[in-house]
């Protein structure tokens, strides 16, 4: 046991090297699931539409397809393709390089908050292993960036604390802060947090010409939040079509009417670490570190605590006045602060048992990593070898363009339109016979796609594109296999080709 105390000993005693290698293996995830290209699902294709369609005028409007994203973000999007070019890894370039920033802040950050190297250590590791963090560092979402931007945020802050702040901190923190409204949602709770640490820290002091300092960086940044609602935000809250598919993201009025949806949250926030804590064991664990992180940090270190704490605080407060959902992707940028409280937790439970029994506290500290990190590492082991891949309706597409003849028509479910769309110019689709279908109000897509094939009868051969199909109105058993069974109905297969989540299907429609 000596042996194994004098190499973790030794281990830990080499910080560069053990961090840094951990910060390699997030870069080195985030870019292999990059690197994987896999298609546009329907939310990015329907975005990357508005983006690409519209003018930064235009992207100042409520967007089409029930879109709804930050303008700094649509406007950053925009430029980089009118300097780049359209391709979707171009608009997914902006998320990579916001999902690598978090991995760079979230170090500087770690490594202050944190004065155990054991709670550092596992601080980087979670992070760098976090699917959700590693998933939508290569996506056309905001929730990359809005991880960044809240802990560049917090990392900014931090130089105007203590007697060593100066004015040019200030107006750093206020001019990056005026910005980051517009480019991420989000960043207005960590604002709010910041300000609220600021103002106690100053007040405590007594150090009242910083004090209104930072009554100025909350006026600056209530003027870029009230201007971004005027112009934006309002549009988002009143948009009913989100608010309903979000309705269960916000927090129930009066709160104690529905205490499940507490439980409900705080388990969506443990999956949006890593989707594999939803095992009762691992939230068990996850609570108990939670908890003891969350006292530690308010006992040792009030000032970081609070920053740590207040952004959840706040976030909560816009969920119960219905204007932030609390649910899955929404919460990515709270998942760096719950890392950080679950490592000082896990620091604290060492320092503990290292006072009593130095060998006791190294099997301990082992064992909740183990017990805690086997089923995630194991996952994100399988999807680096397998990148998953949704939606890939890419390689379907370039099978249809590189065998379809002349005068072939092109039917493409509606569940598949919004992806199809975006790629149709890439692969020639936007030439030649083709129809989308479509998914009508108060014409459920089953009936819809019959009267489609309807339509279609006596056209000769005739390209079935099936993807993202989420209901057939009722009917049992693949939902895929049951639109085909029946087409057979009324043709006969000439070929096809499945990729992963996307088939097509080449039917003869004139017997």
């Amino acid at each position: 046991m000596q042996v194994v105390w004098k190499r973790f000993k030794g281990w830990i005693g080499k910080p560069l090297w053990a961090e840094w290698l951990l910060i390699l293996l997030a870069l080195i995830l985030r870019l292999r699931q990059y690197i994987a290209n896999r298609s546009f699902w329907v939310d990015e294709a329907n975005l990357a539409l508005n983006i690409v369609e519209r003018t930064f005028l235009g992207l100042t409007q409520p967007l089409d397809y029930e879109q709804g994203a930050p303008i700094g973000f649509l406007f950053i999007e925009k430029s980089i393709i009118t300097v780049l070019w359209n391709q979707d890894y171009i608009l997914r370039l902006f998320p990579l390089i916001s999902g690598i920033l978090v991995c760079f802040l979230f170090y500087l950050i770690a490594k202050s908050f944190l004065k155990s190297k054991v709670a550092l250590f596992f601080a980087l590791f979670v992070l760098a292993i976090s699917w959700p963090l590693i998933y939508y560092s290569s996506e056309l979402k905001q929730y990359s960036s809005d991880a960044m931007i809240g802990l560049l945020l917090i990392y900014l802050s931090l130089r105007c604390f203590g007697d060593k702040a100066r004015f040019r901190d200030f107006i750093l923190l206020g001019a990056v802060g005026f910005v980051s409204i517009w480019i991420s949602h989000p960043s207005a709770f960590v604002l709010a947090g910041i300000g609220v640490v600021l103002a106690f820290e100053r007040f405590i002091k007594k150090a009242y010409a910083s004090l209104f300092w930072t009554m100025g960086l909350g006026a600056a940044w209530a003027v870029s939040l009230g201007t971004e609602y005027l112009v934006s935000l309002r549009y988002l809250v009143g948009n009913d079509y989100l608010r309903n598919y979000w309705e269960h993201g916000f927090m129930p009025l009066p709160p104690w009417s529905d205490p499940g949806w507490f439980l409900q949250s705080y388990l969506s926030l443990l999956i949006t670490i890593s989707p594999s804590l939803d095992r009762w064991y691992l939230a068990s664990i996850c609570s108990l570190l939670l908890v003891i992180g969350i006292v530690s940090f308010l006992l040792r270190d009030r000032i970081n605590g609070l920053l740590v704490l207040l952004p959840f605080v706040m976030v909560s407060i816009a969920s119960e006045m219905q204007r932030y959902p609390l649910r899955g992707r929404f919460m990515l940028f709270l998942v760096p602060y719950a890392i950080l409280l679950m490592a000082e937790g896990l620091g604290r439970i060492y320092s503990l048992i290292n006072k009593w029994n130095r060998v006791a506290a190294i099997l301990v500290i082992a064992a909740l990593v183990v017990a805690l990190l086997w089923v995630p590492l194991t996952g994100i082991n399988v999807k680096f070898r397998t990148p998953p891949l949704g939606q890939d309706i890419k390689p379907v597409m370039a099978f249809v363009s590189a065998n379809r003849a002349q005068n072939d028509v092109v039917y493409v479910f509606h569940g598949a339109r919004p992806a199809f769309n975006y790629y149709a110019t890439f692969y020639g689709f936007d030439k030649g016979d083709v129809i989308t279908g479509q998914d009508l109000p108060n014409n459920p897509a089953l009936k819809q796609f019959f009267n489609d094939v309807d339509q279609l009868k006596g056209r000769g051969r005739v390209w079935f594109i099936f993807s993202n199909i989420i209901d057939c109105g009722g009917c049992k058993g693949d939902m895929e296999t049951y639109y085909v069974q029946y087409l057979n109905q009324f043709g006969s297969v000439i070929d096809s080709f499945q990729a992963t989540g996307a088939d097509v299907y080449l039917y003869n429609l004139n017997q």
